[in-house]
């Protein structure tokens, strides 16, 4: 762990460095920095009530330092209600300077940003350090350390007083040789087999997010705490974010669709209509559940070949047979072993389940049709086993032909090949007092195959006890039975935090505590957190020669082929708990440790305790 904390306080010694630079550097280059004007927004800039500094966007043809000095009053002026008394003092000294510019200033906001646009640019950089598990349980754990970098271009381009565009360019970089997780760098041809994705490779950019938003009904003119354009009655297309609940456990990151948004999402009430695709599915973790797993030949053609020769040979039904046959004609009782062996070496000489079929089927032929009773009975018996069935156990769909099996069943099926994200409608409502207490009311349906296995509802909510302490709680509940477990999963959490962690409020901090529940099938990757997405959504990177398994279907499996299986044992999922800690030491960069521990799945099965650290700089 030490040796972790010492690369992070490395890391975040040098953002803190790259923050001194750009806060040090003149953000009124035209300005004479010893004007009481100059030194008076800087005050306020250092207090955390300006939004920004203008980017040239208004410049006129004479004076234009105080036109871009007229420009940020403006915009303390129009937030005049959330200041105190002193700054309050200062804006209006500041309007009564600049009272000339801010009159002219209105009809150039009015006039040239319909024609130019305004836009904003947030660079957000962040390493972090993690364990990435192979195997995350303590009794066959296996990992490797994570340190990465990633960086992210956003841009904010306000096309005009109602459409906005936003985009988000991004990258992670390795920062100690090892494979950095994202959940998009994968994908799989139509063989199974996974390449990396262009733009994601180490160091190259792709685009996370692009969509634009167009405001509709009465025009929004109050943008005080709005940074980002206008907040209500939207309608948008694109690739954006989604947020589910309050801590984003269950999903939070890209749709790719249409959405509409009728009220404000920053204060009071809002509805959300969405249908799309989700991208950040962990496609590990969702692919062998709808396209596959091939080659079952290999991982069960033994197993399911010992079991027709403890049938054949060993069951009491046919020594018993046997015996009887024996007492009054011997011979006979020869001929039926002799025939019964060479059975079993037919069934034995099999590499494959399809082989074995028409094997075991030809042989129930066979017996079927001789002269002994006893033999024609057995035949019988034999002829009507089903390969598949023995391979399944009940659970799930296996295609002889091709060799595949589907443990969500025959009506989930894709082809590999196939687009991983996961088409989805979506719908929340959502009512919100900042900083006092939110509501949060969800569904969402996966749309085609999918959708068999994944429909499901959820609440979530925050209350603020007192200006310190909130506590926060969340639900989910799918409303698909799934066969692994036989049963319509849940999820769950609740947490007491202290303090509000505020990247714009330099010494801000806050300290909280999450227990987690999650049953297997409520979860399909997108977590906020790497931690809890390593618990919920654990992924073997080998099993049985097969790579990249979800841990819960290679468990019921094992257990399977082991004979330890039992309807009262559940597998999968995850119940631990998470322990958060973040501080701003200065504005613009935030430094947040996780540790999760006590972690096990359903079974009861332990898993490791897991350490992450982060810093996280933003750039204006």
């Amino acid at each position: 762990m030490s040796h972790c904390l010492l690369k992070t306080t490395l890391a975040a010694a040098l953002f803190a460095a790259t923050a001194f630079t750009v806060s040090a550097a003149n953000p009124f280059a035209d300005v004479d920095d010893s004007s009481w004007a100059y030194q008076a927004v800087s005050q306020l800039s250092d207090q955390g009530v300006v939004d920004g500094y203008p980017d040239g966007t208004f410049r006129g043809d004479k004076n234009v330092s105080r036109y871009e000095m007229s420009q940020i009053i403006a915009r303390l002026m129009a937030k005049e209600n959330t200041l105190n008394a002193s700054q309050k003092a200062t804006v209006d000294k500041l309007a009564g300077e600049y009272a000339d510019e801010l009159k002219s200033l209105g009809v150039r906001v009015t006039e040239l940003e319909k024609k130019t646009g305004h836009i904003n640019t947030i660079t957000e950089l962040r390493v972090q350090d993690v364990p990435r598990y192979d195997n995350v349980f303590k009794d066959s754990k296996s990992k490797h350390d994570e340190l990465s970098l990633r960086v992210r271009l956003n841009t904010i381009a306000n096309v005009n007083d109602r459409t906005t565009v936003y985009s988000q360019l991004e990258t992670y970089m390795s920062m100690n040789g090892k494979d950095v997780f994202q959940p998009n760098r994968y994908g799989y041809d139509s063989n199974g087999n996974r390449y990396e994705r262009n733009g994601y490779g180490d160091g190259d950019f792709h685009m996370n997010r692009l969509w634009a938003t167009y405001q509709f009904g009465p025009k929004q003119t109050d943008f005080t705490n709005r940074p980002f354009g206008p907040s209500k009655n939207l309608i948008g297309i694109g690739q954006f974010p989604v947020k589910m609940g309050v801590t984003g456990y269950t999903y939070d990151g890209q749709f790719k669709g249409i959405v509409a948004q009728f009220g404000d999402y920053i204060d009071g009430g809002h509805l959300t209509l969405a249908y799309g695709r989700a991208t950040d599915i962990n496609y590990d973790f969702t692919g062998p559940m709808v396209r596959g797993m091939h080659n079952m030949s290999a991982l069960t053609n033994s197993t399911v070949k010992a079991q027709l020769l403890s049938t054949l040979n060993n069951s009491e039904k046919v020594k018993s047979l046997i015996a009887q046959v024996a007492k009054t004609n011997p011979t006979a009782a020869k001929d039926m072993m002799e025939t019964m062996n060479k059975a079993a070496t037919a069934i034995g000489n099999t590499t494959d389940n399809r082989t074995l079929q028409a094997t075991v089927t030809n042989i129930g032929k066979q017996l079927s049709a001789s002269a002994n009773p006893a033999l024609a009975a057995i035949g019988s018996e034999v002829q009507g086993i089903d390969i598949a069935k023995l391979v399944t156990n009940g659970i799930g769909y296996y295609n002889l032909d091709n060799d595949v099996y589907y443990p969500m069943g025959q009506d989930v099926t894709e082809n590999w090949g196939d687009d991983e994200d996961v088409p989805v409608a979506y719908a929340s409502y959502i009512y919100r007092k900042p900083q006092q207490w939110e509501f949060h009311a969800y569904g969402m349906t996966a749309v085609g195959p999918i959708g068999h296995i994944c429909r499901a509802y959820g609440f979530a909510g925050a209350y603020y006890v007192t200006p310190q302490w909130h506590v926060q709680g969340e639900f989910v509940k799918n409303v698909r039975r799934l066969p692994l477990n036989n049963e319509r999963p849940y999820s769950f959490n609740y947490g007491l935090h202290y303090g509000t962690a505020d990247v714009l409020k330099a010494g801000s901090y806050e300290l909280g505590l999450d227990y987690i529940y999650s049953q297997a099938g409520t979860y399909f990757g997108g977590s906020s957190n790497d931690i809890v997405d390593q618990y919920m959504g654990h992924v073997y990177k080998d099993w049985h020669g097969m790579k990249n398994v979800p841990a819960y279907i290679a468990d019921k499996m094992d257990a399977q082929m082991n004979g330890t299986d039992s309807p009262n044992r559940n597998y999968g999922g995850a119940k631990f708990f998470l322990a958060k800690a973040s501080f701003v030491p200065m504005r613009g960069l935030q430094i947040e440790a996780d540790y999760g521990f006590n972690a096990k799945d359903m079974g009861g099965r332990k898993m490791d305790n897991m350490f992450m650290i982060r810093a996280t700089a933003y750039i204006k």
